[in-house]
């Protein structure tokens, strides 16, 4: 396929030839000699033509986090992110993203990007922050979901990696790997980008979410260079698990008119949440998450209050709760989607990255051939079920890099109609999952 322009773009993807084929040679002897050591895999069964080559990138090792996630410019810029994300996803059904996952596979993507890509990817990931400060920022997000994947008891747990196409046409940039193993603690493997690496990708996937995501590529585009992968399991049991008793038959009034009868949870809480237009309820989980749910008022859409919704607004009713007890109603649900976010992400704010002439992603890595790379694909897959012990929920995103160019003395809230939701990380009070129940 031909590309416009092509000599500007080789001199941008790398310089001098001879340097570009030094660099690949030491790129192919390492895998070589990482091949000839075996690798390693960890909890995944990855086919022999994968090779990790973590350790040979990972040499200050991982590097935490800091507070930001608990500072409150970086909670507003990642809630308006999150609401947005939510909007735009939303589609007259059941739906639920982890705005974790997503920021955290673009902040691995924009490590390698530069100019405009760049400045575009931080303001749509970081609306008023500085680069530097979204970087904190997701690093400190990273720390807070940070446990070791893979594990059943493991409550919330997050993990990365990234996948170079092992041919003569990329190399790398190692700055690039060294910063991801370093900050997001990345397992990087070289793989030659074919049916077993489309196989092995997903059994790192399952494993990284117990299961719970399976399948989240089709296929392997046949100009992938790259992958970015994130992965956020999370299996909490509530603090005060229902009885059997207090499961009964009611009515869902669904979007549309529909009704539906369901099995509602009911359960006297302590946490209550009220704002302009809403009401709400926050249920612990044991090992400091909780689960909120916000129900808008009778007359007033869950489409109408998620439009008028900021950031701003979330997180300060998530912070202004109420100690009173509150009756409360919680339907047993089950959802799974998957959704593609690059016209979407494209739509607010970062079009550039997605665009095969224009995309710079050089911090990357470099293209032989004289093609660019670009963002081809950014897919996010979601679970959730939520019933009487607790609550499972996994998400994992994949950006594909191609080249080419009520109580007597409370109150009640009794989810039997449309409704939000969110997994909050009690500490830092970040969403982690975020999702609407429209129809049951």
């Amino acid at each position: 396929m031909e590309r416009n322009e092509k000599k500007n773009r080789e001199r941008r993807c790398a310089g001098q030839r001879a340097a570009r084929a030094v660099r690949a040679g030491c790129f192919l002897t390492a895998l070589c000699i990482a091949a000839a050591c075996g690798g390693r895999g960890r909890e995944a069964k990855l086919s022999k033509s994968t090779v990790e080559l973590t350790a040979d990138y990972r040499e200050k090792g991982y590097d935490g986090g800091t507070a930001a996630a608990e500072d409150a410019a970086f909670q507003a810029a990642y809630l308006d992110f999150s609401l947005e994300l939510l909007r735009e996803s939303r589609s007259g059904e059941n739906v639920m993203i982890s705005p974790a996952s997503i920021l955290l596979a673009l902040e691995m993507t924009r490590c390698g990007a530069d100019g405009e890509t760049l400045a575009q990817m931080n303001e749509t990931l970081y609306p008023g922050l500085t680069p530097e400060e979204g970087k904190e920022g997701a690093k400190a997000l990273w720390a807070v979901l940070d446990g070791e994947t893979g594990v059943p008891d493991q409550v919330l747990a997050v993990a990365d990696s990234v996948w170079i196409h092992t041919n003569d046409t990329f190399v790398p940039e190692e700055m690039f790997l060294r910063t991801v193993a370093a900050d997001y603690d990345a397992q990087i493997y070289g793989a030659p980008f074919d049916e077993t690496t489309r196989s092995d990708i997903n059994r790192w996937v399952e494993a990284k979410t117990n299961g719970q995501i399976r399948d989240i590529l089709d296929r392997i585009s046949e100009d992938a260079k790259v992958y970015l992968i994130n992965a956020v399991n999370f299996d909490g049991k509530w603090k005060e698990p229902y009885e059997q008793r207090q499961v009964h038959d009611a009515t869902f009034y669904g979007a549309g008119g529909s009704e539906t009868t369901v099995s509602m949870m009911y359960s006297s809480e302590s946490r209550y949440l009220s704002g302009d237009g809403v009401q709400g309820f926050v249920k612990p989980y044991k090992d400091g998450v909780s689960f909120v749910a916000l129900l808008p008022d009778e007359g007033i859409s869950l489409e109408e209050f998620l439009a008028g919704l900021e950031g701003e607004t979330f997180r300060e009713l998530l912070s202004d709760v109420e100690e009173t007890e509150v009756e409360t109603g919680l339907p047993k649900f089950e959802n799974t989607m998957k959704i593609e976010l690059a016209d979407i992400l494209s739509g607010m704010g970062m079009p550039v990255a997605f665009d095969e002439e224009q995309a710079d992603f050089t911090g990357m890595g470099y293209c032989t051939d004289g093609w660019n790379l670009y963002i081809s694909r950014v897919i996010h897959q979601t679970h959730i079920s939520v019933d009487e012990q607790g609550t499972k929920a996994a998400a994992a995103t994949a950006v594909e890099m191609d080249a080419g160019g009520a109580a007597m003395m409370g109150e009640t809230v009794i989810l039997d109609r449309p409704f939000l939701y969110a997994i909050i990380e009690d500490e830092s009070g970040l969403p982690v999952f975020l999702g609407t129940v429209e129809q049951l």
